[in-house]
């Protein structure tokens, strides 16, 4: 039995993923998250998850959080085959809008976070002797996106990944990163990128024209790619950026796009 820790898993790619590996059987899906409310309504959605799925609460950028999620997985598993890094907060705008104190929460989770519960993980990943961690980042690591801080704190999670990669690789334990595209998740609403669901729906629309595929991307898209890095089939991956955006980085403004 693999035991997979997915963060931010009870909504959005976290909660995808965690469905998608509960669905391919032999493995223990715990699902770290802030929100009790995101957790109750991630259960009402997918009741079939209730007892299948191991919900428990913890805000990945506290040192105490992380230390207590680490002695309940040492005491109930023993062992950790996978860690997913996938909660994460957006802020948009520039350095005229975003204040100090935003600044340093959108990097305590989706940079910090990651750095602090890979480093408590440790243990129990060495413990597993195959174990892969899979970095949820952004093609806005590489292409400045709508906000200065995502798109800062993601490009400094790619380098955490390709650096834990070469340090870690000793031990049996891959670690890669995805980067997806937009994809429709709840994050933008939550983090009030856009008001309300009328403007969601106008942005997702209007972005779909600048993805070569033709569509923005789902939460199930993003689950395919990490449950195959979290697998044997990857076994020989690790320290791989990989882009999973539609086509979104290489989209060609000036060609136009021709009828079939």
């Amino acid at each position: 039995m693999k035991h997979i820790l997915i963060t931010g898993g009870s909504s959005g790619i976290g909660l995808a993923i965690a469905k998608k590996l509960m669905e391919e059987g032999n493995r223990k899906v715990i699902s770290l998250s802030r929100s009790q409310e995101k957790i109750e309504r991630a259960l009402f959605t997918h009741p079939e998850m209730e007892g299948e799925v191991d919900f428990i609460t913890g805000d990945v950028s506290k040192a105490g959080d992380c230390q207590k999620v680490a002695g309940y997985l040492k005491d109930r598993y023993g062992k950790l085959d996978g860690l997913v890094n996938n909660a994460g907060m957006l802020t948009a705008g520039g350095i005229h809008d975003i204040d100090y104190e935003l600044w340093k929460a959108n990097l305590d989770i989706n940079l910090n976070a990651p750095y602090l519960l890979t480093q408590m993980m440790l243990p129990l990943l060495k413990a597993s002797g195959n174990a892969s961690v899979v970095n949820i980042s952004s093609v806005a690591s590489r292409i400045p996106g709508r906000s200065i801080a995502y798109s800062v704190s993601k490009a400094g999670l790619d380098m955490i990944t390709e650096f834990l990669a070469g340090e870690l690789g000793p031990y049996q334990i891959r670690v890669n990163a995805v980067n997806p595209g937009l994809v429709e998740t709840p994050l933008h609403l939550d983090s009030k990128v856009v008001d309300d669901e009328s403007m969601y729906r106008e942005m997702l629309a209007k972005s779909a024209g600048k993805y070569p595929i033709g569509r923005i991307g789902k939460p199930e898209d993003i689950a395919q790619m990490v449950c195959f890095l979290l697998s044997e089939k990857a076994s020989w991956v690790t320290g791989s950026i990989i882009r999973v955006d539609g086509g979104s980085s290489v989209f060609n403004e000036i060609l136009k796009r021709k009828n079939r």
